[in-house]
C-alpha cells in the first residue's frame, strides 16, 4: 500500500503548519500506514508453511489411521479364532 505522504504534507502545510512539522506528521502517518502490513512474499511464504505443516498433519493422521485399522484387524482376527 503506498502512502502519499509528499500530498499530506502539502496538505498540512496549507493550514500554514511549519513545513519541518507538515513532513514529519506526514512521514509518521505513512510509517503507521505501512508498517506491519503483509506483503505478497510474506503471504506466499505463510502458504508454503502452511501447506508443509498440512502435509505432515495428513501424514501422522493416514499412519495412525493405519495402525489403528491394523490393530482393529488383529484384535478381530484373535476373537474369530476363539
Amino acid at each position: 500500500m503506498n502512502v502519499d505522504t509528499l500530498s499530506i504534507a502539502r496538505d498540512l502545510k496549507a493550514t500554514e503548519l511549519p513545513a519541518a512539522q507538515a513532513e514529519a506528521i506526514a512521514s509518521a502517518i505513512g510509517r503507521a500506514v505501512t508498517d506491519g502490513v503483509a506483503t505478497k512474499s510474506d503471504i506466499q511464504l505463510m502458504e508454503e508453511r502452511l501447506s508443509a505443516r498440512l502435509e505432515s498433519a495428513k501424514t501422522q493422521l493416514l499412519t495412525w489411521l493405519m495402525g489403528v485399522i491394523v490393530a482393529t484387524a488383529g484384535i478381530l482376527i484373535a476373537v474369530l479364532k476363539l
